[in-house]
Parts: structure tokens; sequence; C-alpha cells
């Protein structure tokens, strides 16, 4: 998987610099995730942040890259508690209907980092307690596909509104995004 990563990553490096004159952007965007399925059975609403890279490979094409961080809230059952929390990495890849701005589709693969905690009551049984938190992770494979708007706010700066259906494992969720960027 680290390979995986690396040669993406290197993909992307590559490309910027070999097409100087390609027009790149970053920015960074709020996200509500919206768990689905037995996910939301288990988790609330979860709230986050994601830094996004974009490569211009043509008037309508945009390749993207996004990292970020998302945290859900779980169920309280009396004393006990848990929470999620991801770190996304994804690659991917819109199409825009208009050359550069409007609406826009998008599909994307990579992959979420999952961490799960959890507080246990303490109980002391006979000298002995039993109790605490523990936690786990995991990494799974990632496809979304989604839709947006930009609205160009001048020839440097855009705001980009949107939406993904994200699919993993057992984890699938709707996010909801509103942020900026600006050109490089």
């Amino acid at each position: 998987m680290k390979y995986f990563i690396s040669a993406i990553l290197i993909f992307f490096i590559s490309v910027s610099v070999l097409n100087a004159q390609s027009k790149m952007n970053a920015g960074v965007r709020a996200v509500v995730a919206l768990p689905m399925g037995s996910f939301g059975d288990v988790a609330g609403t979860g709230f986050g942040v994601q830094g996004t890279y974009e490569i211009a490979f043509g008037s309508n094409v945009v390749g993207v890259a996004q990292a970020g961080y998302i945290s859900w809230g779980g169920k309280d059952f009396g004393d006990y508690s848990y929470g999620y929390s991801a770190i996304p990495l994804i690659f991917g890849v819109k199409y825009f209907v208009t050359p550069g701005r409007g609406f826009y589709g998008t599909t994307s693969v990579g992959f979420h980092f999952f961490s799960v905690s959890s507080d246990f009551p303490t109980i002391t049984i006979g000298g002995t307690s039993i109790g605490g938190s523990a936690s786990a992770n995991s990494t799974d494979f990632t496809f979304s596909v989604g839709a947006g708007y930009e609205v160009p706010l001048n020839k440097k700066y855009s705001l980009d509104i949107g939406g993904d259906y994200n699919l993993i494992n057992d984890a699938n969720y709707i996010t909801i995004h509103v942020g900026g960027k600006m050109g490089l």
C-alpha cells in the first residue's frame, strides 16, 4: 500500500513539474459526513476538513488529490462511549460540463485510515479493576463518486460546493463540502 500511495504522489508531482504551464489549484474545505447503512446505525454525523490539490489536464478535465481528517461521534450507552475518525487520502478526476467552472462530476479512489476508540466504565471486583479505554485501526480501500458546482470569485479564487458518496467496506458515507481554492 505504501508503494501505491508513493507512486500516485510521484505521478502528480511529475505531471506538475513537466507541465509547468498547466493550471494548478490548492484549497481547503469543510466537510459534513453523513454515515449510511450499518455505519449509520453506530456512528453519528461526522465533521472534518480536507486539503485539496488540483491540476488541469485539459479545459474540462482536472486531476484531484485530497487529504483530510473526519471525526464521527458514536452513540453513548450509560458510562460506555465510543467514536470514529478517519484520515482519507483520495485521488481522482473532475469533469467540468463547462471548461473549468460551473457544474462538475467527479470520481475518485484511495484509502481511509480509520480509528475507533472506546471508553469502558471501570469496575472493581475483588481488588481487581476492569475497564478503561481501547482503540483499533484499519486501512480500507475507497471508491467515491460525486458532483458539485464551482463559482469563480475572480481570476485566482473560487468557491467549491459539492457532495460525494464514499463506498468503503462497511463504513459508507455521504460528504457535503464547502470550501475555497486558489490558483497557484
